[in-house]
């Protein structure tokens, strides 16, 4: 028995790491997009971006049918819609059907994120769940790290159409294993009521909390899945592996983040406001001392690092949302304000690159746009502006929950 629940554990958390490269594949062939559909980098910002529609529009939908139907159906058929919206790139010339794909593979991944804490309570005993979703997480992080420099190889060796086949027969096999080998669920769940999730909805500390969490997502949805190649390659002049490689940093950072703040806050319980705060600075000092172009890889490495490492505040963000509301609804609080701040991943992907075609002058050497380090300094420069008015916005939220907490003493 504990064997199988662990090789379920391990088959969920494998679909974590899947959907992590599949998101990051535009990112590293956005000239052969280009090319091939006859695309603006605007297109393609919007299109990277699209996948935060498909994930936050069916958070709440997928995280229902879990709770409704288990792991063993949910979890098989969301895998095939991830690799199934993925094949349009290859087997389509109409940039249209690609675009109904990248909604279908961000559908299909927000199971993966609901789908490790889910898993983790369902099959381990509940001082272990915490434990083991987090050990998910890292998988998946290592996927993401996988979407750097190795895809690039593999893309560079193998051509875009070999690899993302067979990436899709590898999410088959996933799909296929996961419902052969998880058990239908017999377990009568707590129901959650549509009074309980309008509750969450118009919970307004959840909501803002969130709304403020969004606004510091940008290093990560933005820059680290978007941008690090193209800034780094022209800003630092670097050469085109070394820039794929370093958003592998900040995944690295965010690692290490995630599990270091956790811990923190075990320590220190009631200093969500000041550990998002700090965490808010750190990332704005980061990229204003990018954006000086001093010191070369010496300064670029920790920097990043530090960038990850801050960006461990979204979980931070969802402990402070799900301590609004009760045991029986953290499940449905969880989705909620992951959803509200996933969706400025479609923002900042696409904010950035209108940004940047609408300043471009169009030019193209060999094939691949050249964009100038001027231009990206300027279209990234949104993310540090978020930030800053993220803290503002969190100063404010945290001295409100402090009155609002004196008057009920």
């Amino acid at each position: 028995m504990l064997q199988r629940n662990f090789l379920i554990w391990l088959l969920t958390s494998l679909f974590y790491a899947y959907q992590y490269i599949l998101r990051v594949i535009p990112n590293i062939i956005a000239p052969e997009l280009i090319t091939k559909f006859n695309i603006s980098i605007a297109d393609v910002g919007q299109f990277g971006g699209l996948y935060y529609v498909g994930y936050t529009l069916a958070h709440i939908p997928i995280g229902l049918f879990l709770d409704r139907f288990g792991p063993k159906f949910v979890l098989p058929a969301c895998t095939v819609l991830t690799f199934t919206g993925t094949l349009p790139l290859i087997c389509f010339d109409e940039w249209s059907y690609s675009i109904i794909g990248r909604i279908i593979v961000g559908i299909g991944s927000s199971a993966s994120a609901i789908g490790i804490f889910k898993v983790a309570s369902m099959y381990f005993a509940q001082e272990k769940s915490a434990r083991m979703a987090s050990l998910s997480i890292i998988i998946g992080i290592l996927g993401g790290i996988c979407g750097g420099l190795p895809l690039d190889f593999l893309l560079d060796k193998f051509g875009w159409n070999y690899v993302i086949y067979t990436f899709s027969a590898f999410g088959c096999l996933l799909a296929l294993l996961l419902f052969l080998v998880t058990p239908e669920s017999n377990a009568q769940q707590e129901k959650v009521s549509i009074r309980d999730l309008k509750n969450i909805l118009f919970n307004k500390h959840i909501i803002l909390i969130s709304f403020f969490g969004g606004l510091m997502v940008g290093p990560m949805q933005g820059f680290a899945d978007g941008w690090v190649k193209a800034f780094f390659f022209e800003v630092y002049k670097m050469n085109e592996d070394l820039a794929s490689s370093l958003s592998s940093v900040i995944l690295i950072g965010m690692l290490t983040g995630s599990f270091s703040l956790a811990y923190l806050l075990e320590k220190y319980k009631n200093k969500h406001y000041e550990v998002i705060i700090a965490c808010s600075f750190a990332m704005i000092a980061s990229f204003l001392l990018l954006f000086t172009q001093i010191g070369g890889l010496y300064v670029v490495l920790p920097t990043l690092f530090i960038i990850g490492f801050a960006s461990g505040y979204q979980v931070v963000t969802i402990y402070k949302a799900i301590s609004y509301v009760n045991n029986n609804l953290v499940g449905l609080a969880t989705a909620v304000s992951n959803m509200i701040v996933m969706v400025f991943g479609y923002f900042f992907h696409t904010g950035i690159a209108k940004i940047v075609d609408l300043c471009w002058d169009r030019t193209i050497i060999q094939g691949n746009p050249v964009y100038g380090a001027e231009l990206l300094i300027k279209a990234t420069s949104v993310i540090p502006v978020c930030l800053l008015v993220a803290v503002f916005g969190l100063l404010w939220l945290k001295n409100k929950d402090f009155r609002e907490v004196d008057c009920n003493k």
